[in-house]
């Protein structure tokens, strides 16, 4: 070969392999594996965007289901503007609790996601996200430490959250490795109608590095999550205010998120609510807004989870327990237990056409089980066989206004079904009770105090006269 010949094919040589080199800085490139979401929703009890310290009941069951929707949730500068390499994403959330025992709480959830891209991603050098696809399951435990309901002054509790690296690549969704998310979670009551609550935590996952020639460089990995709440209590309808916020120390970066909204009861077990917030701060995954509702069911493993109605009577809806006394045996030692005009009873007393049972039953706290001895309860039982005069009777169940307990719907009604029982087991007639269920609403005393709680705990009987309509607490 002639030696221009060989200059030729050097030139020729070198000019591909720089157009080689050229096409591939040219070529779009991938996002790195990382997490994008921010917001966790509480499993348990409590607010829903922070933890307040509570745990579910021992063998309670939580379902929830909610969907979620974030505007521009991942946005990177390039030349000075903010370009939205994300626009939107919708996730549906299935999350579902179980109360282990009183002070341990386990809970999975899984995110399932569809999202949207920017409009100039490509020209941007970077490959768009994966349209749909599931985001990492999260497997959790919680371990309560303090209790409001064992007459500690706050709720105390430590969770851990476990996010395994399964689910869609290319979604934003799974880290290359599992990550941990631990936090110590506070809460407690402001007066009787506000609960605050406060979590710390630390999340702990590999480190990511969005790295491309014409966008802003980011690395992505440990930060410090702090979290503040306050929420109503003590009705069916309560509003909550949370706000998060988040540091990366990898880049000394925080982001912050302001949440509010709204959670109703319509019946006992189910729960509506809803959530909105804006994002302040440019981290991957506070977006400009988001929007967030659903539902959730609480059922307590092997109990009766039917609904409480003020009107109903009991006997149609408990199951009848078999007596051990008859009416007789009752009027043949003891004579008629109300008092006649002028007279004095121990247990009873009249006002406004009523007999009020001064003798209460009172229950430990979070409990529904009966006293091992309750020598108002015989006497309440003696009353009813011995007085055929008495047509009906209510049985009021009560609970104090702690955390634990304004938490449990069921409380007022297992405490009222527990002496209903009682009393249908010593032979009083079914249809003479009606069954009623009450929260923290109608206090025989102060809340403010330990012994007052106690006192709070409560089961009043009711004895309604043939002219009396309705008995009220």
């Amino acid at each position: 070969m002639s030696g221009w010949c060989a200059r030729w094919l050097r030139r020729w040589t070198l000019a591909a392999l720089l157009l080689a080199q050229v096409a591939r800085a040219q070529e779009p490139a991938a996002l790195p594996a990382f997490t994008l979401e921010r917001l966790e929703v509480n499993p348990g009890p409590g607010p829903l965007a922070t933890g307040g310290g509570t745990v579910l009941r021992d063998g309670e069951l939580r379902v929830m289901v909610l969907g979620h929707y974030q505007h521009a949730p991942l946005t990177l500068n390039a030349k000075g503007e903010n370009i939205p390499l994300l626009r939107s994403r919708s996730t549906a959330v299935f999350v579902m609790g179980w109360g282990l025992s009183s002070r341990l709480q386990l809970d999975v959830r899984l995110p399932v996601l569809t999202q949207r891209e920017g409009d100039d991603t490509l020209s941007q050098g970077v490959i768009a996200p994966t349209r749909h696809g599931v985001g990492a399951p999260r497997v959790g435990a919680r371990v309560g430490i303090l209790r409001t309901e064992d007459d500690d002054s706050v709720d105390l509790a430590a969770d851990v959250g476990v996010f395994l690296p399964l689910g869609t690549q290319g979604a934003l969704a799974r880290e290359s490795e599992t990550s941990l998310l631990a936090k110590m979670m506070v809460g407690g009551r402001l007066g009787t109608n506000f609960a605050p609550s406060f979590e710390l935590g630390v999340l702990l996952r590999p480190t990511a590095v969005i790295q491309v020639p014409t966008l802003e460089s980011r690395e992505l990995g440990s930060e410090l999550r702090i979290g503040a709440g306050l929420m109503t209590v003590g009705s069916p309808l309560r509003a909550e205010l949370a706000l998060n916020a988040g540091l990366s120390w990898k880049q000394a970066r925080g982001a912050v998120e302001l949440l509010g909204g709204g959670r109703y009861a319509p019946r006992e077990g189910v729960e509506l609510f809803a959530l909105a917030g804006l994002g302040f701060g440019a981290e991957p995954g506070i977006p400009l807004f988001r929007l967030l509702a659903g539902v959730s069911f609480s059922y307590m493993l092997g109990e009766d989870s039917r609904p409480d109605t003020d009107t109903s009577i009991v006997h149609e809806s408990v199951p009848l327990p078999t007596p051990t006394r008859r009416a007789s045996e009752f009027q043949s030692e003891m004579g008629s237990m109300i008092p006649g005009p002028g007279e004095m009873s121990p247990i009873a007393n009249v006002s406004r056409d009523r007999f009020v049972l001064e003798g209460k039953v009172y229950f430990r706290s979070g409990s529904t089980e009966l006293p091992a001895e309750s020598a108002d309860l015989d006497r309440a039982v003696e009353m009813l066989l011995t007085n055929p005069a008495v047509k009906m009777m209510t049985v009021d169940g009560h609970t104090d206004d702690s955390t634990a307990e304004t938490f449990n719907p069921r409380l007022g009604r297992g405490r009222a079904e527990a002496v209903w029982r009682y009393l249908v087991e010593h032979g009083v007639a079914p249809n003479k009770l009606r069954l009623r269920s009450y929260g923290p609403e109608h206090p025989a005393q102060s809340n403010s105090t330990p012994e007052g709680r106690e006192r709070n705990r409560r089961v009043e009987l009711l004895l309604m006269l043939p002219t009396t309509q309705e008995a009220s607490p």
